[in-house]
């Protein structure tokens, strides 16, 4: 559904809402426009996610220069649940936004039409026109009235993830949504994540993308690299990211498609994103929270 809240037109991909849910949606929005700090609780199961969702990616559609949604979790199962939802959200107002551009073209073109027939019209032809103008409100209704049905993919794939290159990109928009986990959960290195734990896997990491040992590797073959981080680094400014939603599983699938290294990846592309989920605990690291800000 799409409603107005004071003055927003805001995208929520469900035909209900309760009013605990609009309530919510209603302090965040004043908070945005004052420009201030919310405190905010609600018992679980009552949707806050998709309210803050759709309301705050509703709020930057309008405002463009608000800034980037950072929205932080304490697992990696409720940071890929955050994405699913909103691909969810951004599918939904994506679709609107095409319905829109379909009838804004119908209208256009039935305008067109009876600016042409006016020159050449007879009173006969008048009672003709009528029926031109009704025929074409009903299509204008049934473009509206179309459903899109929301839900998974056939053969395992995710609906509304990974990189979205029609309809104007992600939401309509272009936007772009990102995940950022340590090296365990997004490394693709075959040998890496052989490693028992993650002090381990970082280890092996540093040991193939360090500078000393991109050095070493230059006049010693035996020293291994990683070819995913050798890819990213080799392709320069090129290793741009097209507008979409990326959970942890779909940044790693692009990354092994176009041989990157998907957690450099990530790092580069934070500049660009308009959403980012991420773990609690990176929002206290100084480097995060400096690539972020």
């Amino acid at each position: 559904m799409r409603f107005n809240l004071e003055g927003l037109e805001v995208f929520f991909p469900y035909d209900r809402i309760y009013l605990e849910q609009y309530q919510y949606m209603r302090s965040i929005k004043q908070t945005l426009d004052a420009g201030g700090h919310c405190l905010l609780e609600m018992p679980t199961g009552t949707g806050k996610t998709v309210c803050l969702l759709s309301l705050i990616t509703s709020y930057q559609l309008a405002h463009p220069n608000c800034g980037k949604l950072v929205y932080c979790t304490r697992t990696v199962p409720e940071m890929n649940s955050v994405m699913e939802e909103l691909g969810t959200v951004f599918s939904y107002r994506s679709e609107q936004l095409r319905l829109d551009r379909e009838v804004a073209a119908a209208a256009d073109a039935s305008n067109t039409q009876q600016a042409e027939d006016v020159t050449m019209m007879d009173v006969e032809e008048s009672a003709t026109s009528s029926t031109t103008n009704y025929n074409t409100e009903q299509q204008q209704q049934q473009v509206r009235k179309r459903k899109r049905i929301y839900g998974p993919k056939k053969n395992g794939q995710k609906e509304n993830m990974g990189p979205i290159p029609y309809d104007g990109g992600a939401g309509g928009s272009g936007a772009l949504a990102l995940c950022l986990s340590s090296r365990r959960n997004m490394c693709i290195h075959e040998r890496v994540l052989r490693e028992s734990d993650r002090e381990g896997i970082d280890a092996a990491c540093r040991s193939m993308t360090a500078p000393w040992a991109l050095e070493r590797a230059k006049t010693d073959q035996t020293v291994e690299t990683c070819q995913y981080f050798d890819g990213f680094q080799a392709a320069g400014e090129a290793t741009s990211m097209p507008s979409g939603v990326y959970d942890l599983e779909e940044l790693k699938k692009w990354g092994k498609g176009k041989n990157w290294c998907p957690y450099y990846l990530t790092r580069q592309a934070i500049n660009h994103a308009t959403v980012l989920v991420f773990n609690y605990q990176y929002m206290l690291d100084p480097k995060v929270a400096k690539m972020v800000s």
